[in-house]
């Protein structure tokens, strides 16, 4: 089977799993919390506010399900299977994303929609499009971090540091930390970027063009060079467990 032929398939797959593995249900029990804090929110709420609520899933759905399902498959020798199989790592790891960030995607415009009820076409198009980039680059990283993680514990060892530092970047989002000094401390943050392109797709007035051309570029380049990385990383830690 091609490599063409192969990724569908296992896009078919991988969401069969994931629904097994009752990924979906828990999506939809943090949809509905977030949901919930958002529909609380008093109708005058910044679109800061709204926006911070929405940067926290991509790290609950992207990055933490990708990490349970790499662990899940490699505690079931799925990834044994798969060294024999016409599957490549990239295919793998591509059907991870792909699946994973489209399940944020879906669950971020929900909030969108609750928030910001009756959504109107150009500002779902708009958070689509941020949500995308943001999704993608928090499964990437979720891919990179468990590919060498002995288990979950260790997984969150690692990634509550790495959230704690990506939460930072509330400070210049809340204007706590304005102007050049935004840039400076926090421009080389991805949370920062992050937050600017949810920002941007709320109102695109209060981010200038410079700022949305800087969130989207940025988390495209960082999402691509972290795909390649876990690609990489997968091959040489991952599938050597399965021998």
């Amino acid at each position: 089977m091609t490599a063409v032929r192969m990724l569908p398939t296992l896009l078919a797959w991988e969401m069969r799993v994931q629904a097994r593995a009752g990924i979906y249900v828990f999506t939809a029990i943090t949809t509905l919390a977030f949901a919930t804090i958002l529909a609380l929110l008093p109708d005058a709420a910044p679109d800061t506010v709204v926006t911070a609520i929405l940067f926290l899933d991509p790290a609950v759905v992207g990055t933490g399900f990708v990490a349970a399902a790499i662990l899940m498959d490699r505690s079931q020798n799925t990834l044994a299977a798969l060294a024999v199989s016409p599957a490549r790592t990239a295919d793998y790891v591509a059907a991870k994303m792909i699946t994973l960030t489209l399940l944020t995607v879906a669950g971020g415009l929900v909030l969108a929609a609750v928030a910001y009820w009756p959504l109107s076409s150009a500002r779902a198009v708009r958070f689509a499009a941020a949500l995308t980039v943001t999704g993608a680059f928090g499964v990437a990283i979720g891919v990179v971090l468990v590919a060498t993680a002995r288990s979950m514990n260790h997984f969150i060892a690692r990634a509550f540091p790495l959230s704690l530092v990506l939460y930072l970047s509330f400070l210049p989002h809340f204007g706590v930390v304005d102007g050049p000094w935004a840039w400076i401390g926090f421009g080389w943050n991805p949370g920062y970027p992050m937050l600017l392109a949810l920002l941007w797709a709320a109102d695109p007035a209060q981010v200038t063009p410079g700022e949305a051309v800087y969130a989207f570029v940025v988390l495209t380049v960082m999402t691509a060079a972290l795909a390649v990385w876990s690609v990489r990383l997968v091959a040489t830690n991952v599938a050597r467990g399965t021998e």
